[in-house]
């Protein structure tokens, strides 16, 4: 299970998938780098030569399906809690002073994410805590006009073209693994006759 590094590692260890898998010739016509950013840093960076996509956890929520599972269920041996599940989700945007290039660059990562929608240990930055066997999820998912509209009357920049996706699941560990947790045992002895 992931740590408190976690959410902060699915947005980097994603733009470095994107920016890993962008081919050279669409680099070349279409230059564009891959980001995370938080909250108040949507405009951060934005002077770069070419576009940038920018990878926005802009909401976290608890897993809808998990959080009502009996603790029993998830829980790992020896461990009281089972893991905080959460969803994750993402507001990918292109910003580009060309029409041509945001719509290039949004259509190669939707692309890019309907075919192949996992991120493995193999693209799960260290920082986050991952376990070798964890992957995560990518999920395209539905936001209305308004909600969209709403969210970006919110913020400082106009709006740019998006694309919403959820990340799920992403367990956060509860406790610490600072030792094995010790076991007890009673044992009555009677004096048999």
């Amino acid at each position: 299970m992931a740590n408190e590094f976690a959410l902060i590692s699915l947005a980097d260890s994603l733009a470095a998938r994107l920016t890993n898998a962008y081919p050279a010739a669409l680099q070349v016509a279409h230059p564009c780098s891959f980001q995370s950013v938080g909250s108040g840093g949507l405009l951060a960076d934005l002077g770069a030569e070419g576009a940038v996509l920018s990878v926005w956890p802009h909401r976290v929520t608890v897993n809808e399906q998990l959080r009502n599972l009996r603790p029993a269920s998830l829980a790992v041996p020896g461990r009281r809690n089972r893991p905080l599940a959460l969803d994750v989700h993402l507001l990918l945007s292109v910003w580009s002073g060309s029409a041509a290039t945001e719509l290039v660059v949004l259509a190669w990562v939707m692309r890019e994410l309907h075919r192949e929608p996992i991120l493995d240990a193999s693209a799960l930055s260290g920082n986050g805590g991952w376990r070798a066997d964890e992957v995560v999820q990518l999920v395209p998912a539905e936001m209305s006009v308004e909600d969209m509209m709403r969210l970006w009357e919110a913020i400082t920049p106009s709006y740019r073209i998006s694309v919403p996706f959820v990340a799920r699941i992403v367990s956060i560990d509860l406790e610490e693994d600072e030792a094995a947790p010790v076991l007890a045992r009673r044992f009555d002895y009677v004096k048999v006759e």
